[in-house]
């Protein structure tokens, strides 16, 4: 899996020192790249799957991560024209064919990009049946923020006009983005628990744009400067009332008519799936979202040691659960269950922090799908190695 594969890279192959092991998997996708698209799956290596939008995004991440872990500026000058190939397919336009059509994805006159439905990770289609539950198409948020970062990191690789144009460009997306996705809530203070404002999860395509759902927090996660600082509080307070659990975040606001509070990893895809992106908690979300917090609490003022003491609180829940597991390990979803009011009323100025609302929960939520995922394990092993957790 691409976007999988480059999600977990962090965790399991830099931040335990493997950068051999990183670079190849970077080759590996990088050698099939096809008009800017890396496969989404390779189950057979003649004939590998191209049908997503983020991996190849997700994959200029885990390139600029392996450079910055090892220091290696020959890997970067390596993989530099598989950067420009994805960038120029993305702005150009690039397609792939999947059901019998062929699905574009391609920048728009105001620099976001646009993609068909079932390219993101929500991409759960019960039974194959080409009816996604969560379609996304049009221009989703986390795509287009690491769309933003994409264009920043290309622009500061190069010099002279195309340095120019690349940065130029990101400009516009900054522009564009603030403009169509952010918004105050106006007229419903009171369920929104006064937390100001969020992104929207879609614009221009679904209908469901508006959902709140944690896509969002890769705008600040990753996003860089793309949101100011005063926006990236309202999306990581949003995200904090709406969306954490001790186990992850949830993947839909509980105060939406679709969320799906249990996902049964017994039941028939047709049924379960239609919780899977719908309310379900994913643990390695805990990772985008415990970096936009660190980076808040900077701009807070908070010391490093107290930013770790808030990180280890977040954590904890997560790693007893993995202590206590048969496996060892860290599961792929948990159900979404019931907001509680310590979150649900979360301030960022509470001195206690997290820690404060983490504390005491009741740990209901019942496991689900695999019983150890991949980015799971690799989210919360990059957040112990940041963090000063492990040695």
């Amino acid at each position: 899996w691409g976007r999988d594969s480059f999600i977990s890279l962090p965790g399991l192959l830099l931040s335990t020192g493997r950068y051999e092991d990183a670079k190849s998997v970077i080759r590996g996708f990088a050698a099939r790249e096809r008009g800017g698209i890396i496969p989404n799956r390779i189950a057979d290596p003649k004939h590998p799957e191209y049908n997503t939008v983020d991996g190849s995004l997700w994959l200029i991440q885990a390139i600029a991560k392996t450079v910055q872990a090892s220091g290696d500026r020959s890997f970067l000058k390596e993989m530099l024209p598989v950067i420009d190939r994805i960038i120029a397919g993305y702005s150009k336009g690039t397609e792939y064919a999947r059901y019998g059509r062929k699905n574009r994805i391609f920048m728009d006159q105001d620099g976001l990009i646009v993609s068909p439905a079932q390219a993101t990770w929500m991409d759960a289609d019960p039974d194959g049946r080409d009816l996604p539950v969560t379609p996304r198409n049009g221009k989703a948020v986390e795509i287009n923020a690491l769309w933003y970062s994409a264009l920043r990191f290309a622009a500061a690789q190069h010099r002279g006009a195309k340095a120019e144009r690349l940065s130029k460009l990101a400009d516009t997306v900054k522009d564009s983005f603030n403009a169509k996705f952010y918004f105050e809530a106006k007229g419903n203070q009171e369920a929104w628990g006064g937390s100001g404002g969020a992104l929207r999860d879609v614009v221009e395509g679904d209908p469901h744009g508006d959902a709140i759902r944690p896509n969002m927090i890769f705008a600040v996660s990753h996003g860089g400067d793309l949101l100011s600082p005063e926006r990236r509080r309202a999306v990581v307070l949003a995200a904090t009332r709406d969306l954490l659990t001790p186990y992850g975040l949830r993947t839909l606001s509980p105060r939406d008519s679709h969320y799906r509070a249990r996902y049964d990893t017994s039941k028939p895809p047709l049924e379960k799936d239609q919780a899977y992106h719908q309310g379900t908690v994913w643990p390695w979300l805990i990772g985008p979202y415990a970096d936009a917090l660190r980076r808040v609490r900077e701009e807070q003022g908070w010391d490093a040691a107290r930013i770790d003491a808030e990180r280890a609180a977040l954590l904890a829940p997560l790693l007893g659960f993995m202590a206590a597991s048969p496996e060892g390990s860290v599961p792929e979803v948990f159900d979404g269950g019931k907001p509680v009011e310590p979150l649900v009323n979360f301030s960022l100025e509470d001195p206690k922090g997290v820690a404060g609302a983490l504390s005491g929960l009741p740990r209901t939520q019942n496991r689900g799908g695999t019983r150890s995922q991949a980015w799971s394990v690799a989210e919360l092993l990059r957040l112990l190695r940041e963090g000063r957790l492990l040695p």
